[in-house]
């Protein structure tokens, strides 16, 4: 578990990180995918993606599960930490200290939604770890305005929290699915659906038909909703 998202989200062009963080809100706002993911219908009942994971990083030479735990979670953390007004370096503190305390204490994390989820861990270590730095910052000089308004500003850090844990779940699972449809339709949906242009401009830069936006649109935003309840299963 490098340092290598760390790094990512330090050169990513400014450009870039503002068009992701649109299209996260987007799909957060999404109420077509807000109803699918929220459903309580066809929830899996066999083991699932999520649990699978947790249960998966449980070794630690697994690289692949935690390439896949670091990609959906240590841009969370990061953002969650500079929501709270920490600068760059105490964000990357911040990831890095909650990652490396799961590696230390999955193996004694038990999955059980009924004693306690995983979600709430999280929310409650990288909360801990915000708060222990924010008083650090408080000490420091020329940092005490900032302080201040940071203990001000709303919405609550686990409204905060919440938000961000949905959005980054949803970009994990909208880059898998990115691999697993054609290019012309995920151009469409990403048209469509995450730029919002309107149905009269994407049908003629793709040069199809407003019905064949529709279903892509109705298909894809199917797929992203059993993604999401496969990720989370019983967190939510």
């Amino acid at each position: 578990m490098g340092s290598h998202r760390s790094k990512l989200i330090a050169c990513r062009p400014l450009a870039v990180a503002a068009f992701e963080a649109a299209i996260k809100e987007r799909l957060y706002n999404h109420q077509f995918l807000r109803v699918h993911w929220t459903s309580q219908e066809a929830r899996p009942t066999v083991d699932t993606t999520r649990p699978s994971l947790l249960m998966r990083i449980r070794d630690r030479a697994d690289a692949d599960a935690w390439r896949a735990f670091d990609e959906i979670y240590r841009p969370m953390l990061y953002r969650f930490a500079t929501a709270c007004r920490l600068d760059h370096a105490d964000a990357e503190d911040v990831s890095q200290h909650c990652l490396t305390a799961i590696a230390n204490r999955i193996s004694d994390f038990a999955y059980d939604p009924k004693k306690g989820k995983f979600k709430g861990w999280l929310r409650t270590m990288v909360n801990n770890r915000v708060r222990n730095l924010m008083r650090d910052r408080k000490d420091r000089p020329g940092k005490t305005e900032d302080f201040d308004r940071s203990q001000q500003r709303e919405p609550r850090p686990d409204e905060v929290f919440d938000k961000i844990w949905m959005e980054e779940h949803l970009w994990h699972c909208l880059r898998e699915l990115k691999s697993e449809v054609d290019e012309a339709t995920y151009k469409a949906f990403q048209l469509y659906v995450l730029e919002q242009k309107p149905i009269e401009d994407v049908c003629a830069e793709l040069n199809v038909k407003p019905n064949n936006v529709y279903t892509i649109k109705w298909r894809m935003t199917e797929k992203v909703g059993a993604k999401m309840k496969e990720l989370l299963d019983d967190d939510e």
